[in-house]
C-alpha cells in the first residue's frame, strides 16, 4: 500500500485532547463519534500511551533585512520558553540572515544540512521554526530532515489544548487547530497519496484524503455552531453587568495579570510561571476605596505572532475586552523586551476593539526589578504609569484610587426630552442607566434625569439619535461632552 516516509510520524497533530508533544505507541486514527444526526471526527484520548517520552527540539529563525540580529535571538529566547511550555526540551537554536526567505524550504540548502546534522549528533527528533511555514515548506523540510517539522503557531496551538479547561476553551483551541490543519491535510495522507501510490493506491489514496477534509469541513461546522450558541450565553451573562463598572487586564503572556487579579480581588485564580496559564476570561468584583467596586475581568494573554486562527475562535473571551470601560495594560517590568511586548500588545488591540478605549499603564513586578532607574525611563514616555508588585502588594492602593478616580469622571448626567419611540428610550434609560427623576413637559412628552457609563452613553446615541432633545448638556466628571444636543456623536 504505498510506501511510508521514513522518521515521520503520519498521526495528525490536533484535536482539543491532542496536547503535548508525547510519543505514542501505537496510536488509532481518530475515532468516529455521532452527536445526534452529527457525525464528526474527534481524536482518541491518548493518556493511555507507554510511555510520555520529551521531545528534543532544534529551534530555527531567520534574520529577515528589517530585522536585527539580537531581535531574533530575542524571538529565539521566547520559542524556547514556548518549547518547554510544551513539553519539549530544546537543545540547540540556529539563527541564518536572509534576504528573503526560501520558497522551498524557508531556509537555504546549507542551512538544512546543518540542521540535519544538528540533529543527528544531539539526537533531536523536532525541528521548531520561530515563522509560519507554508504546507509546501513544512511538507520538504520533513522530507530532507526526516524529523518532525513545526513552526510557531503550531506550538502555540499545542500549548492552548494543553491548558484548556472550560469547555469553550476546548472548543475554541480546537476549531482553531483544525482550521490550521485544514490546509496540510496533505502532508498527513502522504503515504497514500498519488505521488506515492501504486497500482491499486492511486484511487483510495485519493478517497481516503477527500474522506478526512470532508470530516474535518463537517467538524468545523459544528465547533462553529456549538460556539454561536454559548456567544448567546455570554451576551445573556454580560447584559446582567451592563450596570456595572467593568476593567479588563490586558497584557503579554506571563505578565502577571492572574496575580495582579488575586490581589486586587482576593480571589484565588491559577497562578504559574509559564506562557498561557490562563486561557478563560474570568470576572470577579474588586473592592475600591470609600466603599465602592468594580468588575474585574482577566483575559488571555497575547504574544507576538499570534496565530490568526486562535485570535478569531477566541471571539467570545476576547469579546470582554471590548466591552470594558478600561483596560489595565499590565507590563512585566523585569522582561529584557519590555519595549517589544508593549508594541505587540497594541498591535493586538488594535486588531480586536471596536473604538478607543481608556488605558492605564500598569508596570508589575516590581519587586524583582534589578535596575531601580529603569522606573525613571518609563515614566518619561509613560507618565500616568502605575508600578506595582502583586506578590507584595506595592503600589496597589494607588493603582485601586485611580480606578475609582476612573470610574466616577466616566459617568454621564444629563436631561433629556423624549420625541420618538419613547417605550424603547425609556426601557434603554431604565435599563443600561439609572434615572434619577422623571416627569412630563408642557407638550406632555417624557422628561428624565438620567446618568449613564460614558460607554453605554455613546451607543445610547447611535441607537436613539433623533428620538430625544438634550435639555442640559451632558458633562463628564472630566468636563468633557461626549454628545450634541439633538443626541448626536460630535
Amino acid at each position: 500500500m504505498g510506501r511510508k516516509l521514513r522518521g515521520r510520524s503520519t498521526r495528525p497533530r490536533w484535536g482539543a485532547q491532542a496536547s503535548g508533544f508525547d510519543t505514542v505507541v501505537g496510536w488509532d486514527p481518530p475515532a468516529r463519534r455521532t452527536d445526534g444526526d452529527h457525525a464528526d471526527m474527534v481524536p482518541r484520548d491518548r493518556t493511555w500511551s507507554r510511555g510520555r517520552l520529551q521531545e528534543r527540539s532544534v529551534l530555527v529563525g531567520v534574520v529577515l533585512p528589517q530585522q536585527r540580529r539580537v531581535q531574533e535571538e530575542q524571538h529565539l529566547e521566547e520559542l524556547a520558553q514556548l518549547a518547554r511550555t510544551a513539553g519539549a526540551q530544546p537543545l540547540e537554536r540556529l539563527l541564518q540572515e536572509r534576504s528573503q526567505p526560501d520558497v522551498r524550504t524557508y531556509v537555504g540548502r546549507g542551512k538544512v544540512e546543518e540542521i540535519r546534522a544538528a540533529c543527528e549528533r544531539l539526537e533531536a527528533n523536532l525541528v521548531i521554526f520561530d515563522d509560519t511555514l507554508s504546507p509546501a515548506q513544512a511538507r520538504n523540510l520533513e522530507k530532507a530532515l526526516e524529523r518532525n517539522v513545526i513552526d510557531r503557531s503550531e506550538l502555540i496551538l499545542d500549548i492552548f489544548a494543553r491548558h484548556a479547561r472550560s469547555r469553550e476553551a476546548m472548543l475554541q483551541v480546537e476549531l482553531a487547530q483544525l482550521e490550521y490543519m485544514r490546509p496540510r491535510l496533505r502532508r498527513l495522507w502522504d503515504h497514500l497519496s498519488r505521488q506515492d501510490g501504486g497500482i491499486g493506491t492511486r484511487g483510495p489514496g485519493e478517497t481516503q484524503l477527500e474522506v478526512d477534509r470532508r470530516r474535518v469541513g463537517e467538524r468545523i461546522s459544528h465547533l462553529k455552531e456549538q460556539l454561536r450558541e454559548r456567544r448567546k450565553v455570554a451576551a445573556t451573562q454580560r447584559k446582567s453587568r451592563q450596570g456595572e463598572f467593568r476593567v479588563a487586564l490586558v497584557g503579554y503572556t506571563n505578565a502577571g495579570k492572574s496575580s495582579l487579579m488575586n490581589a486586587l480581588c482576593g480571589s484565588e485564580l491559577l497562578v504559574e510561571n509559564q506562557l498561557f496559564s490562563t486561557l478563560d476570561a474570568t470576572t470577579r468584583r474588586a473592592p475600591l476605596p470609600e466603599g465602592a467596586a468594580v468588575l474585574l475581568t482577566d483575559t488571555v494573554g497575547f504574544i507576538r505572532k499570534l496565530p490568526h486562527d486562535l485570535v478569531a475562535s477566541f471571539r467570545t473571551t476576547l469579546s470582554e475586552i471590548n466591552e470594558a470601560d478600561l483596560l489595565l495594560h499590565v507590563v512585566d517590568l523585569t522582561s529584557p523586551a519590555l519595549p517589544a511586548h508593549i508594541d505587540t500588545v497594541h498591535e493586538v488591540l488594535d486588531g480586536i476593539l471596536e473604538g478607543q478605549r481608556d488605558t492605564l499603564m500598569v508596570f508589575n513586578k516590581l519587586d524583582a526589578l534589578a535596575d531601580p532607574t529603569l522606573v525613571n525611563v518609563m515614566l518619561r514616555h509613560h507618565p500616568r504609569a502605575h508600578f506595582v508588585s502583586a506578590r507584595s502588594g506595592a503600589g496597589l492602593q494607588e493603582l485601586r484610587r485611580a480606578i475609582l478616580t476612573h470610574e466616577r469622571s466616566r459617568v454621564v448626567e444629563v436631561e433629556i426630552e423624549v420625541r420618538e419611540r419613547a417605550a424603547e428610550v425609556l426601557a434603554f434609560c431604565y435599563r443600561e442607566g439609572r434615572v434619577q427623576q422623571q416627569d412630563v413637559g408642557p407638550q406632555g412628552a417624557p422628561r428624565l434625569r438620567v446618568s449613564f457609563r460614558d460607554l453605554v452613553f455613546r451607543r445610547f446615541t447611535k441607537l436613539h439619535s433623533g428620538d430625544y432633545h438634550i435639555l442640559h448638556a451632558p458633562v463628564h466628571g472630566d468636563g468633557a461632552s461626549p454628545g450634541n444636543a439633538e443626541g448626536r456623536e460630535p
